[in-house]
């Protein structure tokens, strides 16, 4: 009996061999479909969503012979097309139409699949489409997706190169059909000059009008995220302005698409495969993935007639059962027609670790800098305590603190990499292959704001590693500038340090009623209408920059970056509240009017209080400015004058202290800058030939180069045939054409 105990378990561990090597991808072919040639490289999908098969097609696709037979659009893409167009000829329960989301990964073809889908419509007499995406100079890759698949005759538009008004009217060259091609931040443009159509939003609503039944297209639509942010933070612009193109047409044909798309779906690939999007798969797996969803309202996976009657209620139920309960919803989706997700295959491709061994050089800076970095957050700790800040200003310090923390030491450990990547990339040029390097960051931020303070020139390239910690101690570390403090509230401290005879009492005859929230309240918004320390508000300044554009990947560290003029920074300003009414900024000093008198500067005790205590210059209220209501006598004046300059005396002394402090770390930090590692895409193209040899694909509009003679200068990266719309494709056409 032992024998037989033995046999049976030996299968077992065959099985559970078997198990572990369960294939985590299957080929794909279309199984409902039977029209187009195969595409040219074997794609692939889950073997989860293989388990599931898509409806019947139903659908008959107006598509030319011509199209299909030559392969300009191949089997899987007119898989897409059927799919989506049979979608929207749906309803959802509260009256939308359907939409369908295409989650294929690189090399799939989603741009040609989505010109498809334009075109299909086009023939069917829907000869409007609007089409969203991340850069301006993708607009040129879908006037080529249109071309490929014999749709040359319908024209791409730039929403940004449109003036504010009526898209269909004379100025605007009469545009009344054919493509709009927009980025997500061109969606949130408006126009200072007002008018009725001062926002690119209600110019899109009117050229497609009310019952538009054209396609528009969510291309890269992971940009719409955070429209249901997480804790205490607000929706993005972005993420609003796409649900509301969205309620505002309800019979548009929507389409999402984004490579990434996928992970927030079917995010459980990401734990058995390393994917092309690598590092941003990982933090997207980490994030809160099924809150992206939110402005895919379309879909119907919530809403009336459904299970989950609000999209929180979708979430709740996702998020208790993990990352298992998206791949089903996912399985679903294919199911019911409205979810589509390939890639290419991974089989016969290599790849290899090379691990990277640190110089003694490097492990002496990077050590030094752990130092530096122990050092300030101890700086940090002792001049929040000087001072007495406020807990609403720790938590904010801390916020910035750690966040630049993460960002500078992840430049280091890019930067430490950049010697072996160029000795690897000039041994593969020397066996005649091509190398493409890909970076998460251009630095570009760190680059302008050194620039900046050189005065336009530069004597060596930029520590992008160094222009955060500096950022961080300039504009976050609990010093205020107390010169700039007292003179925003208009006190002359020369004069009052000056002037041995005793001056009138701040705490003037008490014969008002304290005031209410209510009116403190008004008195900001008040300030903030007159101009006052608030500067003008974002969103009457015309935003069709396409900020995104120019430093995608750069955005983590460019949000926390204080904005507007120098002479309007707040020190004390919580960045993560956008509430102004508790900004004690916008409380302006009240001259005291009197036409009898020579108009004096004096110290307004309410105002200097409030941003004292807003800063934590003294927690404490002096004496003075709780006086009770009723007559003040001469020696109480007399004793409040007292109190009052003992107590400007502590918090002038504490401010100097801290002041000393961040001075301290400053210098600690020029002399450690000596080591820290220069630009990582800066030295990379230097060391690998300069930008002449170099094919460089970014957003970002300069860079700093050497010239012959060994000096270091700032160009721009425009060049006088080329336009900066299409900069990225010329430069990519010179790689693939072995120019660079």
């Amino acid at each position: 009996k032992v024998p037989a105990v033995k046999e049976e378990e030996e299968p077992e561990e065959e099985d559970e061999e078997e198990m572990g090597h369960a294939e985590t991808y299957a080929e794909y072919m279309p199984i409902k479909l039977k029209i187009g040639l195969r595409h040219p490289d074997p794609v692939v999908e889950t073997s989860s969503l293989s388990s599931v098969t898509p409806p019947d097609v139903w659908y008959q696709t107006s598509i030319s012979e011509e199209t299909i037979d030559s392969g300009w659009l191949s089997a899987l893409q007119l898989e897409a097309i059927t799919y989506a167009a049979q979608q929207h000829e749906t309803f959802l329960p509260n009256g939308d139409r359907a939409g369908f989301l295409i989650g294929d990964g690189a090399g799939v073809g989603k741009g040609r699949t989505i010109a498809g889908i334009i075109y299909e419509n086009y023939l069917l007499g829907r000869k409007r489409a609007v089409w969203f995406s991340v850069s301006n100079d993708l607009k040129y890759d879908a006037e080529r997706d249109l071309r490929d698949i014999g749709a040359k005759n319908i024209l791409v538009h730039s929403l940004n190169k449109f003036k504010y008004g009526k898209i269909s009217s004379k100025h605007n060259g009469s545009v009344k059909k054919g493509v709009i091609f927009a980025t997500y931040s061109s969606l949130i443009g408006e126009s200072q000059s007002g008018g009725k159509y001062k926002t690119r939003l209600k110019q899109l609503l009117h050229w497609c009008g009310e019952d538009f039944d054209g396609v528009i297209v969510f291309d890269e639509c992971h940009k719409a995220k955070n429209l249901c942010p997480v804790g205490s933070s607000k929706p993005t612009k972005t993420g609003l302005a796409v649900l509301e193109l969205q309620n505002k047409l309800p019979k548009a044909r929507v389409v999402y698409a984004s490579a990434t798309g996928m992970y927030y779906l079917v995010c459980i690939k990401c734990l058995y495969v390393f994917t092309g999007t690598g590092t941003e798969c990982v933090l997207l797996l980490g994030a809160s993935e099924p809150r992206n969803m939110a402005y895919m309202n379309r879909l119907g996976i919530w809403g009336e007639g459904t299970p989950f009657r609000e999209f929180s209620d979708f979430i709740q139920a996702v998020e208790r059962r993990g990352v298992g309960a998206m791949e089903i919803v996912a399985m679903d989706m294919k199911l019911r027609g409205m979810y589509i997700a390939r890639q290419l295959s991974f089989s016969g491709v290599t790849f290899k670790i090379d691990e990277v061994l640190l110089s003694q050089e490097y492990v002496k800076m990077y050590n030094k800098s752990v130092k530096l970095w122990v050092s300030a957050r101890e700086r940090f700790q002792q001049a929040a305590d000087l001072i007495d800040a406020e807990q609403r200003m720790k938590k904010s310090m801390w916020g910035q603190f750690w966040s630049a923390h993460q960002r500078f030491f992840k430049y280091l450990c890019i930067a430490s990499k950049v010697k072996r990547v160029v000795q690897l990339a000039r041994e593969e040029i020397k066996n005649g292959k091509c190398v493409v390097i890909g970076l998460q960051s251009t630095g570009e931020a760190r680059t302008l704001e050194a620039l900046e303070e050189g005065g336009g020139e530069l004597n060596d390239f930029v520590s992008t590693a160094k222009g955060v910690f500096q950022s961080l101690i300039e504009k976050h570390f609990p010093a205020p500038d107390r010169k700039k403090l007292f003179s925003l509230l208009g006190i002359d401290l020369t004069a009052q340090s000056n002037n041995n005879s005793p001056r009138d009492s701040p705490c003037k005859e008490n014969k008002i009623k304290k005031r209410k929230g209510e009116e403190i309240s008004r008195e900001a918004k008040k300030a903030r209408k007159t101009g006052g320390l608030a500067g003008s508000s974002s969103d009457e300044s015309e935003s069709e920059s396409d900020a995104s554009d120019n430093e995608e990947s750069d955005n983590e560290s460019s949000r926390f970056l204080s904005s507007g003029d120098d002479d309007d920074f707040n020190p004390f300003r919580d960045e993560s509240s956008e509430d102004d009414e508790d900004d004690p900024w916008l409380i302006r000093k009240e001259h005291k009017k009197n036409k009898d008198k020579k108009k004096k500067k004096s110290i307004d005790p309410d105002s200097i209080q409030s941003a004292l205590l807003a800063s934590g210059l003294g927690s404490k209220r002096p004496s003075c400015f709780t006086s009770t209501v009723g007559t003040t006598t001469s020696s109480t004046n007399t004793s409040a004058n007292s109190n009052t300059n003992s107590s400007f005396v502590t918090s002038q002394d504490a401010v100097e202290r801290a002041q000393q402090m961040k001075k301290e770390l400053l210098d600690k930090l020029e002399k450690l800058a000596e080591d820290l590692p220069p630009n990582t895409l800066d030295e990379l193209i230097d060391e690998l030939g300069g930008p002449e040899n170099v094919a460089e694909m970014t957003g970002r509009k300069g860079r700093v180069v050497s010239n012959d003679d060994g000096s270091i200068s700032y160009e721009s990266r425009s060049e006088l045939d080329v336009p900066v719309e299409i900069l990225n494709i010329t430069e990519k056409q010179r790689f693939m054409d072995g120019d660079k």
